[in-house]
């Protein structure tokens, strides 16, 4: 039997305009529209989570120095935003839908509110990689947390050798894409699933109290108003989902706030939101026992942690930590992804030429493989609104990442006494 475009993929078509049917040829970096658009209805079968959605609102997205880097479709279903799609719009990036995400906003809505916040008027929505976007305004681009860089005269993503293998990728893609829309039967079978699993009961969360307040730490763990900024930082939203996933006592609203809070201290994240390196992180987690501990002791919280943490972090190929993230979440253990993005500088008020403008820390807890290779790792982002996402995982859609897996060490059972930072001896 010979394969027939679902309605959803013809309806798709439809919806976005239709798609032009010329054979392909050599063009710039820049990908045309209707092909981004055809490529977005092929690859849109591979995220079953959109079964009844249509792509809609195609929303232009650059890199820091002005070239165009993809597309963002907002995907709707009985008139309602479930998610978005970003699908490559760049030949220098791989050809294939570089985040799924699911909630009621997408990424642009995020920016617009970050424009708001800024006060910037005039502006292009910036993507500096998965799960890191920002503003190009002017002569400066600003990422998510709010800080500012000089606009680049080149944004390096992803790397030089990658560049070449994702042009021929794209220029076979191209040749099957149009043959598709003229004949409605593709040369190759589309991609199918060849491995998957989610770990479920991991908190998908943000944080929600104020900041710059007068309160100091640990006065204001909870939901009172933090001494730094409004923005608690990703490393600690995503590193209390991850406690919330085993300690079941603290997953209250009001525990949610103070798991944050102080993973903001253990980890030594900055005012501004920003933790420093993957080590931080590791000590952070390393340490919130006994920072919850001694809480506990002092009365600002009533529930003491059952758990403490080994965290051990680790970089290498994107292959390597792809089978590091398979095998935790085969065990059922979530755990935090670090993104690393493009390479632009300097940061505005500082001399200094800087690599990169760091990046974006998640919780991961699932992963997908297809039949064409493609692998992508499901996170809790950390982001308001905009919650869980398939990201590529690929150099492709990032300069590097890192890994830090968690394993729980249980120190008591609830009702008994606990070991307490003044119980244990400190070591030489």
């Amino acid at each position: 039997m010979k394969w027939k475009p679902p309605l959803a993929l013809l309806l798709g078509i439809l919806l976005l305009g239709g798609i032009v049917t010329a054979a392909p040829v050599d063009k710039p970096e820049a990908v045309p529209l209707a092909t981004v658009k055809a490529l977005a209805v092929r690859e849109l079968h591979k995220f079953p989570e959109f079964n009844g959605a249509v792509p809609t609102n195609p929303t232009p997205l650059y890199f820091p120095d002005g070239r165009l880097a993809a597309y963002e479709f907002r995907m709707v279903k009985n008139e309602k935003t479930i998610g978005y799609i970003i699908v490559s719009a760049n030949r220098n990036l791989p050809p294939a839908i570089l985040e799924a995400g699911f909630g009621e906003k997408t990424p642009s809505d995020l920016m617009k509110e970050l424009a708001t916040r800024k006060g910037v008027k005039t502006y292009r929505f910036a993507y500096f990689s998965g799960l890191n976007y920002g503003l190009l305004a002017g002569d400066k681009v600003v990422d998510m947390k709010g800080k500012e860089y000089k606009k680049p005269e080149k944004y390096e993503l992803p790397p030089e050798a990658k560049v070449n293998k994702n042009q021929d990728e794209w220029r076979s893609t191209e040749s099957t894409l149009f043959t598709i829309t003229k004949t409605g039967y593709p040369i190759i079978p589309l991609a199918t699933i060849t491995s998957e699993k989610i770990i479920y009961d991991v908190p998908a969360w943000t944080e929600t109290d104020l900041g710059n307040g007068s309160w100091q730490y640990p006065s204001n763990v909870g939901p009172t108003i933090d001494p730094w900024a409004k923005w608690d930082g990703c490393a600690p939203i995503a590193g209390s989902m991850v406690i919330g996933y085993y300690e079941s006592q603290y997953r209250t609203d009001w525990y949610r706030e103070a798991l944050i809070d102080i993973l903001h201290k253990t980890m030594g994240t900055s005012d501004s939101g920003s933790t420093d390196d993957r080590d931080d992180v590791v000590r952070g987690m390393e340490n919130f026992y006994w920072e919850a501990s001694e809480l506990y002791h002092l009365g600002v919280i009533q529930n003491h942690p059952i758990y403490g943490y080994d965290a051990e972090g680790t970089s290498g190929s994107f292959n390597w930590l792809f089978s590091v993230i398979k095998s935790e979440v085969d065990n059922n253990k979530p755990g935090l992804l670090g993104t690393v993005e493009g390479i632009f500088c300097p940061i505005i008020g500082s001399q200094e030429c800087i690599k990169t403008t760091g990046g974006h820390v998640t919780t991961f807890v699932g992963y997908r493989t297809y039949s064409d290779g493609k692998k992508y790792i499901y996170v809790h982002t950390t982001w308001k609104d905009d919650p869980k996402a398939w990201i590529l995982f690929d150099v492709g859609n990032m300069v590097s990442a890192w890994v830090v897996t968690i394993t729980p060490i249980q120190m008591c059972d609830s009702g008994e006494e606990c070991p307490t930072p003044q119980s244990v001896p400190e070591v030489p």
